[in-house]
């Protein structure tokens, strides 16, 4: 398949555009809220699994939902009519990104079978842990309108907003990369910074590596990953990543993902 080509499937009344690429058992590859797609990530992945990289509701080519936004929307509604309509009943392997790889500790903590380990990359565990620039950035940015008046009028104030620093905002101050709808980032971030993750994930009992950087102002603090240390839970750190991963830095956690991939590693 031409990886320029998308599919598309409607799940939970979402129009949801997706690529597939790859052979092996199925992976799912699921973005953040912010930076770029997971493609980097899928095609790396794709040489040991048949990879679905698909763009969230609201997010880049896919539509937004009629209702809010939240984590379960995506993990007890959009996730697993996706995972049955484009993956069918196969047990996938998840691979995420900070609120990706949130929604898919919820997903495999809600559908047990569904899920057989988890890569998770900085996932947001508890919102109350999130780094205050980051917190900033999200109450900031999805002031319905705010940022885009700030942007329109005042260019050179953008990187004064909460958190933009640390996004980057790039040459055309697109401050949130991919999203089609800003109601939808809205709810959410919002809906991030309520969440608490911490029983669901030690709850599992699948392989789970959660694989962190060591840029400043990392999503998951290094006590919380000593305190999720268990007979399931392991976890890395990566020199040179930092939170938002795109591009080369999406391969090298893929790279650095590979044995723990391996089938030899299933319970």
């Amino acid at each position: 398949m031409d990886l320029k080509d998308k599919l598309e499937v409607v799940v939970a009344g979402v129009k949801t555009r997706f690529r597939r690429l790859g052979k092996g058992s199925p992976m799912l590859a699921i973005s953040g809220l912010l930076g770029g797609d997971a493609m980097p990530a899928a095609e790396a992945a794709s040489t040991t699994h048949e990879t679905y990289a698909p763009d969230p509701p609201g997010f880049r080519d896919s539509e937004p939902p009629s209702e809010r936004l939240t984590m379960e929307f995506l993990a007890g509604r959009w996730k697993p009519e996706f995972h049955a309509e484009a993956i069918g009943r196969r047990a996938i392997v998840g691979l995420g990104f900070s609120a990706g790889a949130s929604a898919l500790i919820q997903y495999a903590a809600t559908h047990p079978g569904a899920v057989e380990k988890l890569v998770l990359y900085e996932p947001i565990i508890r919102g109350r842990e999130l780094p205050t620039w980051l917190k900033g950035f999200i109450v900031a940015t999805f002031i319905p309108g705010a940022a885009s008046v700030i942007l329109k009028t005042a260019p050179h104030l953008a990187p004064l907003l909460p958190g933009v620093s640390e996004v980057s905002y790039k040459k055309r101050l697109r401050l949130v990369e991919g999203v089609r709808s800003p109601r939808c980032a809205g709810e959410l971030g919002r809906s991030l910074l309520r969440c608490d993750l911490t029983q669901q994930l030690t709850s599992l009992e699948i392989p789970v590596l959660i694989i962190r950087g060591d840029g400043k102002g990392g999503l998951v603090p290094p006590k919380t990953l000593e305190e999720l240390s268990g007979r399931y839970i392991s976890h890395m750190q990566l020199p040179g990543l930092r939170h938002f991963a795109g591009g080369s830095a999406q391969v090298q956690i893929v790279e650095a993902a590979r044995e723990f991939l391996q089938p030899s590693r299933h319970l």
